[in-house]
């Protein structure tokens, strides 16, 4: 990884500086979990002025990690402190409506591939071929000497989420988990239950709710022998798609016009397989919306702010691309 020894060095003349831990929209467990992570190593080195920050809201699968926590979380923060990091993200739409002013410190850690127009940071840490950014941050702890089992914890929350179960985990996710089993006596039930949604009745009514809709809503688009579902909703994109594809759908394709344009796409595995990479198809549809896009192979999101339909007609047009190529 690149950066590592620029960022170790950073770090160990930054004890008296102030820093901005920086998580993208609905902050996952995987971002979130990195920031919560580094804090606990940031408070272990001295640091004493850290707070998270978070773009909008956090996610229902994320909220549990705040237990693990050693400092404050706040919603769209104005951007105050020395330094600014941010986890999961290479985009500074995935930041709205914080805005960073130019004269601070940015530093980036990101497992996503490299958008056309990128975070610019004075010290980046990527690595594309991670399946999460925990991974990440587990390698440069084990290279600052730094272990924990709360910030280990908040890690692998991350990698259980990003990886879908380990769905999507490859040789390298396996091998950092068992490294930090192999320190802590940590039962990975335990971290399942970290990262079960938090929710009350309300919330689960409005799911409902929202799966009706989209299914009332829901259109199919049949190419060859695959089933494309798609659908419009208010929120909860992401559970609608996941219910079309247990429903029997190949390709799920769900978008929203609330507060915005928000898109999510869910993909088979057998077609992930093939070669189809929901996230590369997200990258192009930002532009598209005005926003930024971007995920996994088999499940991708974008954000942005306008054309919808010209959005999901195009997401259609490239899978269909993809299935007239592939066969």
């Amino acid at each position: 990884m690149r950066g590592k020894i620029r960022l170790k060095r950073f770090l160990e003349r930054s004890r008296g500086r102030s820093f901005l831990l920086l998580c993208h929209h609905n902050a996952d467990p995987d971002s979130l979990g990195s920031a919560i992570a580094f804090a606990l190593y940031l408070k272990s080195i001295g640091v004493e002025k850290v707070r998270i920050g978070v773009a909008e809201s956090v996610s229902s699968y994320a909220k549990r990690l705040l237990t693990l926590s050693p400092v404050s979380l706040e919603k769209d923060p104005s951007v105050e402190e020395d330094v600014i990091m941010i986890f999961d993200t290479s985009s500074l739409e995935q930041l709205e409506p914080i805005e960073i002013p130019k004269d601070k410190m940015v530093i980036l850690i990101d497992h996503h591939l490299e958008k056309e127009n990128p975070i610019r940071a004075h010290i980046a840490v990527l690595d594309s071929s991670r399946t999460s950014t925990a991974e990440i941050v587990w390698e440069l702890f084990k290279y600052f000497g730094f272990y924990d089992e709360k910030a280990v914890k908040a890690l692998l929350a991350g990698v259980v989420t990003d990886t879908a179960n380990f769905r999507f985990a490859n040789a390298k996710t396996f091998r950092a988990v068992s490294e930090m089993l192999e320190r802590f006596p940590i039962q990975l039930g335990e971290i399942f239950q970290f990262v079960a949604p938090v929710s009350d009745e309300n919330i689960d009514q409005a799911k409902r709710m929202a799966i009706l809709k989209a299914c009332q809503r829901l259109e199919i688009r049949k190419f060859r022998k695959y089933v494309i579902a798609v659908s419009r909703v208010s929120a909860y994109e992401s559970l609608a798609c996941k219910t079309f594809l247990n429903l029997g759908a190949d390709i799920a394709i769900v978008g929203s016009e609330k507060k915005g344009v928000r898109i999510s796409a869910r993909a088979k595995e057998s077609l992930v397989k093939k070669g189809l990479h929901l996230g590369k198809i997200m990258e192009k549809v930002g532009s598209v919306i005005g926003g930024s896009g971007g995920g996994h192979a088999g499940a991708a999101g974008a954000n942005g702010r306008k054309n919808l339909d010209e959005a999901i007609n195009f997401i259609l047009k490239e899978i269909e691309r993809f299935l007239r190529e592939v066969d």
